[in-house]
């Protein structure tokens, strides 16, 4: 039976509420009051110690669960759990909710034998009875995305919230958190909702069904992203800025070098003098005037910018609008002018004031990053109510220093004299970072607080590569480095000019440079990307954005477009690889404890006949209109080809029955990305017309190292020797079965692994779009027939730091 702690600065108030448990429970529950301190001329507080005391005598293995009400309790209940021993302190747990509606509701669940995890429930949704929610409905769901509720997701949602009437709650049940306005940005983010969280949405009787229709279609399409949860990973961001002999270490976010002097960008919202107005309405009205200008700035901002920024990375702005029309704080500021009639400026300051320092103090490192986000927001707001003008334009070459740049600031950095960006906080996963990475200029972050100590005008040197910040260099390391900068750019001009280009080494040999595409959103990329073809088109995306799957002709009509768009290049075209990572939950399948190695890809596929030939010939339609080729994902056997192969010839008969064109000459693939399909390659290549190498898989599974995992990231690494062993396996038995063979995963568009892959003899490496003029240049000095002998090489190391010294050294 789960033990409760009563955690309270009045003893009365504890032991009064002891009772009421007592009376309520018809089994006997452990609960313990641990209220007041021992001293009777000030009773009112908290000792974590008698917590302490408190939480041992109702211990027992189903765990303790402890109650605390206002102020210090909180600190207190942490000190107690943090005094307690290791076996201890993992059965320990704070519950967020209100004390007396919390508790009760904790003592009956208990009292019924509940789990600590329902318990938890039962005393969060008993904050329901707060919001005079009694004759609402409610349905609880798992949030399956990685990262949770977080900006983009968390924009989705209240949109979708926002089509109702009607009032929406959610409460974040796996983190006993305060039930939250579901039209409100901020009330969802700072529920927490992090990947396989449960919540619970609330609504009226009327709108209940719709809204979990809603919910529902949101879950269904993943919030728009590709990655699921991963129970127990935590995402972080590693940096440890260090000054060693002038010289300051940070993240990189963008490669290049730069050396100009350093200009700090002084971004602290301005001191607002409280002033008196005479004009509620007019006040509130300029107020609403700021809010709408601002998001006309961020769209103005955006516009022009679908080369540079993905649709999806865009998304991240939807966030700052919805904070703009934010119930929970435009409602704030508004009530605030008219009881206080005040300024909107000293108002909106302060609301953005306390919203920081909540953001920033969460625990999840995702969230709390999102305080730059909400000081983004707050400094573009008051600067229109205080008349301000845009940020200035440099005069000369500068090196902009922040203390966290904010993503809209890198929407703006189209100035040229500023030759490069660095920031005392700040890591990859930011929004500013994956900004800030389609930046053509060095960026470096988390250089710590030794950056503001470094005085405007102070001639510095930035290494976007290194992650370094030289401070006050002599003459000849900034000759040194202007040197390096001019060689970078120059370098970066010769492979933009090689983009549409064949990729030829200077022996004559061709491969063929394909690119990787995920969704529709991408066209315009590809498009223009140098690629001769798509060497892998991922059809999860037409599967995991809507209530139920596709249709034949929906499918047909997409594929037809890339088809025709391409004009003539040709497009590979994977079947779904639904699962692991990819899950579509309308097909209702059932949980599985490792889905990466679970029921995915081609195994799926088989298993579902009726889906899987909806696409096959959907595909094989779209090929009357182009090249287009068919690639089975996650193969392990010959029967599975043997199948999937049959599938085909059935859908192509019955195609012929309907009187439906397709095209005469469809190859068929598969990929390698599972050890058993590298050591059956040679079996595998006598019944497709080809092959391509999934590295990311591939070295998964070699190395059984999740690549989801930060604990395991050194084990991930394509270059070991185990990988590349059996990528050369399978290149051999590829060429010897008279086929050919390419390559899909991250390695294939990594330059220092091009001599090594070269050598092997891969005839096609598909990429991502940015990568392929570099990977172009690279080709341009690389011999084959040394390429070969390096390969060799490579493949007698004993460790993957040793070939990638090797392959630096080759390259010179």
């Amino acid at each position: 039976m789960i033990g409760i702690v009563i955690v309270s600065h009045s003893r009365k108030l504890s032991d009064g509420l002891k009772e009421m448990a007592d009376a309520m429970t018809q089994a006997p529950v452990p609960i313990a009051s641990a209220g007041g301190i021992d001293d009777p001329d000030n009773p009112l507080g908290t000792d974590a110690v008698r917590v302490q005391e408190a939480a041992r005598s109702v211990m027992s293995d189903d765990g303790v669960l402890i109650f605390t009400d206002i102020g210090s309790a909180k600190l207190s209940a942490d000190m107690a759990i943090d005094l307690l021993d290791d076996t201890e302190r993992a059965r320990v747990r704070h519950c967020d909710a209100p004390l007396v509606e919390g508790v009760l509701a904790a003592a009956v669940q208990s009292a019924a034998g509940g789990s600590m995890d329902a318990v938890m429930r039962e005393a969060s949704g008993n904050i329901l009875l707060q919001h005079n929610f009694r004759d609402s409905v409610s349905r609880e769901f798992v949030i399956k995305n990685r990262l949770g509720l977080h900006a983009r997701p968390a924009a989705m949602f209240v949109e979708a919230m926002n089509k109702f009437s009607g009032e929406i709650r959610l409460i974040n049940l796996s983190k006993g958190k305060p039930a939250a306005n579901a039209k409100s940005i901020n009330g969802v983010m700072l529920s927490e909702v992090s990947g396989n969280d449960r919540v619970r949405l609330v609504a009226s009787p009327a709108e209940a069904e719709a809204v979990f229709a809603e919910m529902d279609r949101l879950l269904t399409a993943n919030f728009g992203e590709a990655d699921i949860a991963s129970a127990g990973l935590k995402v972080t961001e590693v940096a440890s800025p260090q000054l060693v002999e002038g010289q300051l270490t940070g993240v990189s976010i963008t490669q290049g070098f730069a050396t100009a002097p350093l200009q700090h960008v002084c971004r602290e919202l301005p001191k607002v003098t409280l002033t008196q107005i005479d004009d509620v309405e007019s006040e509130i009205a300029r107020f609403d005037e700021a809010l709408a200008s601002s998001e006309a700035e961020i769209k103005a901002l955006l516009s022009g910018k679908e080369d540079s920024i993905s649709a999806n990375d865009q998304k991240i702005f939807d966030a700052h609008i919805a904070y703009l029309h934010d119930p929970d704080i435009t409602t704030r500021v508004h009530d605030g002018i008219a009881n206080k009639q005040v300024c909107a400026a000293a108002i909106w300051r302060q609301v953005i004031d306390e919203l920081y320092e909540t953001y920033a103090d969460l625990k999840d490192p995702v969230l709390a990053a999102r305080a730059a986000d909400i000081l983004d927001v707050g400094q573009r707001v008051l600067r229109l109510l205080l008349g301000q003008n845009e940020p200035r334009v440099f005069d000369s070459p500068v090196i902009l220093a922040y203390d966290e740049l904010r993503p809209s600031e890198v929407l703006a950095l189209s100035d040229t004299r500023v030759l490069g960006v660095c920031a005392a906080s700040g890591g990859k996963t930011s929004h500013a970072g994956i900004l800030g990475s389609t930046l053509s200029i060095p960026v470096v972050f988390a250089f710590g607080e030794a950056l503001q100590a470094v005085p405007d005008g102070r001639e510095v040197l930035l290494d976007g590569a290194a992650g370094l910040l030289k401070i006050a260099p002599d003459p000849q390391e900034v000759a040194a480095m202007q040197v390096k900068r001019e060689a970078w750019q120059k370098r970066r001009a010769q492979a933009e000019a090689i983009r549409f280009d064949p990729a030829i080494t200077t022996d004559g040999h061709k491969v063929r440079v394909a690119v990787n595409m995920a969704s529709m959103d991408e066209l315009g990329l590809v498009e223009n990307s140098g690629a001769e073809e798509v060497g892998l088109l991922r059809t999860e995306f037409l599967f995991m954005r809507r209530d139920k799957a596709p249709t034949e002709t929906e499918q047909f009509e997409i594929y037809k477009r890339i088809v025709e768009t391409l004009d003539g290049k040709p497009l590979t075209i994977r079947t779904t690889d639904i699962g692991g990572d990819k899950p579509v939950l309308y097909l209702d399948r059932l949980p599985e404890t490792n889905p990466n190695l679970g029921w995915r890809g081609i195994r799926h596929s088989l298993d579902v006949p009726a889906l899987f030939e909806v696409q096959l010939a959907a595909i094989l339609r779209a090929s009357a209109y182009g090249p287009v080729r068919i690639m089975f994902p996650l193969v392990s056997t010959l029967d599975e080809v043997h199948a999937a192969c049959a599938s085909v010839e059935q859908v192509k008969t019955r195609l012929k029955t309907q009187g439906l064109v397709f095209g005469d000459a469809v190859e068929i693939g598969v990929m390698i990305e599972v050890p058993a399909a590298a050591e059956m390659a040679d079996i595998l290549a006598s019944q497709v017309d080809f092959f391509s190498i999934g590295t990311n898989d591939l070295t998964q599974y070699v190395m059984a190292a999740d690549r989801a995992n930060p604990k395991v990231q050194n084990l991930f690494d394509p270059f070991n020797p185990a990988v590349l062993r059996m990528v050369r396996k399978s290149i051999d038995a590829a060429h010897r079965a008279g086929i050919w063979i390419g390559m899909c995963g991250a390695m294939a568009g990594s330059p220092l692994a091009a001599p090594v892959l070269v050598g092997m003899g891969l005839d096609e490496f598909s990429m991502a779009p940015a990568d392929i003029p570099e990977f172009k240049l690279t080709l341009t000095g690389l011999d084959r027939g040394a390429c070969r002998g390096l390969a060799d090489e490579v493949l007698d190391m004993t460790s993957a730091a040793a070939v990638r010294a090797r392959i630096t050294e080759f390259i010179g």
